[in-house]
């Protein structure tokens, strides 16, 4: 097993060994749908903001590590096109690859955690900051360590990984079942409210009165990303109870939708949905549709209420005796799943025998 700490560090001004250029900006106005990523400055899913239509002013880049002016560095496998103060960043005189760029996004993250709005990484800043990577008996970066480093973790990561899944896909198989489509199926409509139980949330806990400290349950406010899962927090006061796992969460004005399987705290203005059908496959299936039941509503005056909720109309499959099909949902998406398994393993495979 190769260990860090058996290298020699070095730190290097990054104008010395890699190349920088910088993305633009373009009006909303001019950006249209399509399979182009766009990066900008946004912390989460790689940087990738939205996925455009080409357009000739775009700058594009690909292989490259993506460093926002906040900071936030990314591997970028795929042509990108960069939105203002995003820089993209190659090596000197050496192709990048996958290995080599995560190790230095991963570095440039470490050193960068000083960067804010307030304090904003500029193309003339980046070139003069310093990274710390490991060196070669002639003290050159040692490309090839980072590249050998990183094969490794991965391959250490992915083979339990194709174990669970393996164990995975072998119960879901058990389970049996013909294959499932929504074409030919009866859809109805529900009144959301005589259908599910719908409530306020047990606890509604404001971030600031939280007793502070890491623990095991998740704290659910109304983010839209991280299945709404803002930290996770400690036993909090006695007054507070937890919601039960297994149920489905709608933040009121931000519209946001998740499947909770596990007991939590929330902050201010999460609903809570109960069905003593619900399991965690068609949670899925429902919460897609509960999502299109609150796009009708919007952020303010409209937000997704109680009341409002309660009296909404919900498209679900139905059985012929006009019941919500909650067994169908189920084994719709357990299909969706052992497909998305099948393909996740063919590519975890790959990538240890490459």
């Amino acid at each position: 097993m190769m260990k860090l700490t058996d290298k020699e560090w070095k730190a290097f001004r990054i104008g010395d060994i890699m190349e920088i250029s910088t993305g633009n900006n373009i009006p909303k106005s001019l950006i249209t749908s399509g399979n182009l990523p766009r990066i900008t400055a946004k912390a989460t899913e790689n940087g990738v903001d939205d996925f455009t239509a080409p357009y000739i002013r775009y700058r594009l880049n690909k292989n490259c590590v993506s460093v926002s002016f906040l900071g936030n560095a990314f591997y970028q496998p795929y042509e990108a096109s960069y939105d203002m103060k995003i820089h993209s960043v190659t090596i000197k005189g050496r192709k990048l690859n996958r290995y080599i760029g995560l190790f230095i996004a991963n570095q440039f993250n470490r050193e960068f955690k000083k960067f804010s709005y307030g304090n904003q990484l500029s193309s003339t800043d980046l070139p003069k900051q310093n990274v710390l990577l490991p060196v070669t008996a002639d003290q050159q970066p040692d490309w090839q360590f980072m590249e050998d480093y990183m094969r490794e973790q991965e391959i250490t990561i992915l083979k339990p990984t194709i174990i669970t899944l393996c164990k995975q896909l072998n119960i879901s198989n058990l389970g049996g079942g013909g294959k499932s489509d929504l074409s030919n199926l009866n859809w109805k409509e529900f009144i959301f409210g005589k259908e599910f139980d719908i409530s306020a949330t047990s606890s509604g806990i404001d971030k600031n009165k939280l007793i502070p400290g890491t623990g095991n349950t998740p704290y659910i406010t109304r983010t839209d990303i991280n299945n709404g899962i803002d930290s996770f927090i400690p036993e909090q006061s006695s007054k507070y109870k937890k919601d039960s796992g297994n149920v489905i969460t709608i933040g009121l004005d931000t519209q946001t939708v998740f499947y909770q399987p596990t007991a939590f705290y929330t902050g201010q203005n999460i609903q809570v949905i109960r069905h003593p059908k619900i399991d965690r496959y068609n949670a899925v299936f429902l919460v897609v549709a509960i999502k299109k039941l609150v796009e009708r509503f919007s952020w303010g005056s409209y937000g997704a209420t109680l009341t409002r909720l309660r009296k909404s109309r919900i498209y679900l499959p139905a059985k012929d005796n006009g019941e919500i099909d909650f067994e169908y949902m189920s084994l719709y998406m357990r299909q969706h799943e052992d497909e998305s398994i099948k393909i996740a393993l063919h590519y975890f495979e790959k990538r240890i025998t490459a």
